[in-house]
């Protein structure tokens, strides 16, 4: 792949370990210096203990860098209006707190899933993604909504109708493409072109249709055709950097197996 800019390679740090001292250190020994921050020892982010709080403190003033910030929010359906008021309302401003002392511009969140009722609720949708975008906004930070099959962030067309129709700039996709060929579509090069305005931030993992209950394998081993699919990425989109997510146990083996196949298309 001859790109001027070759980008960083990060990865999700729980998809090394959960102990986050012991990712960190195993990243340190394969070269890595951008981090995902989703689960800590105690739970999902913002929920980081202190000691791990002072820990990605020191990583940041030593030259490594915060890619984003996964609170795991917007997960459940519209409808359950105290949840996810709960998630932008108290969990969402912690995880901009959060995501402020480490010096990082992007949160991730999800688009909720769909359920019945499907005008009225997409509008309900709307609203509160307007109402999130502002809080973002004020913060300096931007929502990387990532597309999960069967929800109103998903497959290109329709995600990009929903955020042209709010039209807010804070509105950006952490795109992964191996949850949208788990949903049936095949990533390609006219997704990309579709979506190029709006991804920050890309997930890289690998899909196999082999095993429903276990679907994800190292990368390089499933159908997702990153070989084709990465260089168009990379070409079109300037991003910093791409982040590997694992998803597959052993998760130190299948890390360094994912990232050895990364490093060999990058070059």
């Amino acid at each position: 792949m001859n790109l001027k800019l070759k980008p960083n390679i990060g990865i999700v740090t729980d998809e090394v370990s959960r102990n986050l001292d012991e990712a960190l250190e195993i990243c340190n020994d394969w070269g890595i210096t951008h981090f995902e921050l989703r689960e800590g020892s105690t739970g999902r982010a913002p929920a980081f203990t202190a000691d791990e709080l002072k820990r990605l403190d020191r990583l940041v003033e030593h030259e490594g860098t915060v890619t984003a910030i996964s609170p795991g929010i917007f997960k459940g359906h519209i409808e359950d209006v105290s949840a996810w008021r709960h998630e932008a309302e108290d969990v969402f401003p912690r995880a901009i707190e959060m995501a402020q002392r480490l010096s990082c511009n992007t949160m991730i969140a999800f688009g909720f899933e769909e359920c019945d009722n499907r005008r009225e609720n997409r509008l309900l949708v709307l609203k509160a993604f307007e109402s999130i975008a502002e809080q973002a906004a004020e913060a300096e930070i931007r929502i990387a909504f990532e597309n999960e099959p069967g929800f109103w962030v998903d497959r290109p067309q329709e995600t990009i109708a929903l955020l042209e129709e709010i039209g807010h700039p804070a509105l950006k996709l952490n795109w992964d493409a191996a949850n949208l060929h788990w949903g049936g579509m095949e990533p390609d090069d006219e997704a990309v072109d579709q979506l190029k305005g709006y991804i920050v931030n890309l997930h890289v993992k690998d899909f196999s249709p082999k095993d429903p209950e276990n679907p994800w394998t190292p990368l390089g081993e499933g159908i997702v055709p990153w070989r084709d699919l990465l260089p168009e990425i990379l070409t079109n989109i300037p991003l910093s950097h791409v982040t590997l997510e694992t998803h597959c146990e052993p998760l130190i083996e299948n890390s360094r197996k994912s990232l050895d196949y990364l490093l060999n298309l990058i070059g």
